[in-house]
């Protein structure tokens, strides 16, 4: 049987440190988050993001990359547009084809992310939820061998809106066939986690840049590897 989180943190507890749900909880499904999480694609997304702004005459700084951690494809392309005044639609174009290339035999699992994914699968349902585009994610999770393990998997285009928002998450939990509360999501950026919590989901954060900007989460690890998340794993699963 599952509980639902404890209320939000009181006002003298960080922001991004959220209560531990109840004693007992255990996840009915989990949710992950792709890139950063189960593959090392950050880097290339960043270098996608630097290319286009560059090809269209913007200076792309180490603070915009930050900022822009964990954007969709949509959203990048809109503000890249705006800034450089250029079509949007034409810039979008541009990001995807980019990314397209760019990925070309650079999909590579991160330590532990395929051994984690498939003893969850093993024992819940698992899904993955992206702000990357439907073919792109398609492309990653095949490639990389997590296809299999999965039950679905969630991109930008399927939703709405795309991360931070909750929409992404509300609609792989309820493709899952349980309430957010039940759920847990592994994320490593703010704007995953933030639409994590959104959703109602509780957080793990494994953050891909550790002295990045906190990342929102109920529990948090230095990796999938690490033994906080191996030590959570085993309180889950028995």
């Amino acid at each position: 049987m599952t509980s639902s989180p404890t209320p939000a943190p009181s006002s003298t507890t960080p922001a991004h440190e959220l209560p531990a749900p109840a004693r007992g909880w255990v996840p009915s499904c989990v949710v992950f988050d792709c890139d950063g999480i189960l593959m090392d694609t950050e880097a290339t997304w960043a270098q996608v993001q630097r290319l286009v702004s560059e090809r269209h005459g913007l200076e792309y700084t180490a603070a915009q990359e930050r900022r822009m951690m964990g954007w969709s494809a949509a959203d990048v392309a809109t503000a890249i547009a705006e800034a450089a005044q250029a079509d949007r639609a034409a810039v979008y174009a541009d990001v995807l084809r980019t990314e397209e290339r760019a990925l070309s035999g650079q999909i590579v699992a991160l330590p532990g992310a395929l051994e984690t994914v498939r003893t969850f699968a093993e024992r819940l349902p698992v899904a993955v939820a992206s702000n990357s585009t439907s073919t792109v994610l398609g492309l990653k999770l095949e490639q990389a061998g997590f296809a299999p393990h999965l039950s679905t998997w969630v991109s930008s285009e399927d939703v709405p809106r795309a991360k931070p928002a909750p929409d992404i998450y509300t609609e792989a939990v309820r493709r899952l066939g349980f309430a957010p509360s039940e759920a847990l999501a592994v994320e490593d950026s703010v704007v995953g986690a933030t639409s994590a919590v959104a959703a109602g989901l509780v957080v793990v954060a494994v953050p891909s840049v550790p002295d990045g900007d906190p990342v929102p989460a109920h529990h948090r690890a230095t990796a999938l590897t690490a033994p906080a998340f191996r030590e959570l794993m085993a309180g889950w699963l028995g």
